[in-house]
């Protein structure tokens, strides 16, 4: 199935929504996906017209808006909402009309037959797109990094997930959840902060974020020297803290949750979700699992891929390679443009005839 014009390609993320053409090597668009209405509609459309805001524009204005995300967890969980944002996506991010591009949509390995239809059903009758393919973050990140067999790791601000990929499909009963991501860190490091009891006459969501994306590391081997162990951070208020504790063990909670949080906890190391995950699979299919191990999602921790390399060598007694990327954020979308423009891709799309006259059988056959 041809077209001709150059696919859209949107990466659906809990945190952020990419998005651009699959002629580009980079998303044109990314941006929080969020959907924000005034708070004194109290939950209600109203009967009155009202400004939606949509993106980092909703959450800029956070303090008079009450805030929705339509993506939790890797799943759609409020439709109209997310159909906004894909208009918005059209219209104001890339600038073109729907009904003259055909659309790759990622979605979370776990996406429902009965979810995939609801796609259709808004990008043929509501968006009026001439064609829509529907294919797992796992399987895109893989072919962004150039394999087709491997595993996928997905760190994303909700959910971090192992997805164990063979030949471009994914082995959906061999994947595994940690139930630790990026905003457990997050909430480690606020409530670490708030126990000290500091002068906090200062946005503490900010400061948070802030040291999450830019203090927070791991170590090789959890070793450390006491000189490099010391960080201190800069109030907006010009006082200095000191954050050695919070970004040392935030990093580590991917590796030691229950010594970080000094209790049995139903998380699993980051290791040992890949462990328990490639073990699922067939013995013959390992080794090839362990030869490509695709790292990626909105989590940049610097020495997180040494110190999984390592870990992983001891559980495993055997090589792995950790595949790395200076853009781990967008390999998913990157996955997709290859994809998008790939001959195999060919055999998988809907067009909006095709579900005019098949409905969910063209879906459930394609997707």
């Amino acid at each position: 199935m041809g077209f001709s014009k150059p696919v859209v390609v949107i990466d659906n993320g809990s945190f952020n929504i990419k998005s651009g053409f699959a002629c580009d090597n980079h998303p044109v668009s990314i941006f929080r996906n969020t959907v924000g209405r005034p708070k004194y509609l109290n939950g209600s459309y109203g009967k009155t017209p009202y400004e939606v805001y949509i993106g980092d524009a909703a959450v800029e204005r956070s303090d008079e808006l009450d805030l929705n995300y339509p993506v939790c967890r890797g799943k759609i969980v409020h439709w109209d909402n997310m159909e906004r944002v894909w208009h918005h996506v059209f219209y104001r991010e890339l600038k073109a009309a729907p009904e003259d591009r055909a659309v790759l949509l990622s979605c979370a390995p776990t996406t429902t037959m009965k979810d995939k239809v609801k796609c259709c059903e808004i990008f043929f009758e509501t968006l009026n797109s001439p064609g829509l393919c529907v294919k797992p973050q796992s399987v895109l990140s893989l072919f962004g990094s150039g394999y087709t067999t491997g595993m996928s790791v997905d760190m994303g601000h909700d959910i971090t997930e192992i997805s164990p990929v063979y030949e471009g499909g994914s082995i959906e009963y061999a994947k595994m959840e940690t139930n630790m991501s990026g905003h457990h860190l997050s909430e480690y490091i606020k409530e670490s902060l708030l126990r000290r009891e500091l002068n906090v006459d200062w946005n503490i969501d900010q400061v948070v974020q802030e040291l999450k994306n830019k203090y927070v590391y791991v170590t090789k081997n959890s070793a450390v020297t006491r000189q490099q162990y010391m960080k201190t951070y800069k109030l907006p208020s010009g006082e200095e803290i000191d954050v050695s504790e919070e970004v040392f063990m935030a990093g580590e909670l991917y590796f030691q949750p229950e010594l970080v949080l000094h209790n049995k906890v139903n998380c699993l190391s980051l290791p040992d979700a890949i462990l328990t995950s490639s073990l699922k699979c067939d013995s013959d299919l390992q080794p090839e699992l362990f030869d490509a191990i695709v790292v990626h999602g909105g989590m940049r921790i610097p020495g997180i891929y040494k110190r999984l390399s390592r870990d992983l060598k001891l559980l495993l007694n055997r090589p792995v390679n950790i595949i790395q990327s200076t853009e781990a954020y967008a390999v998913a979308w990157m996955g997709g443009a290859v994809f998008a423009g790939s001959r195999e891709s060919q055999r998988v799309w809907v067009s909006q005839k095709q579900f005019e006259e098949q409905g969910e059988r063209i879906v459930r056959n394609r997707f």
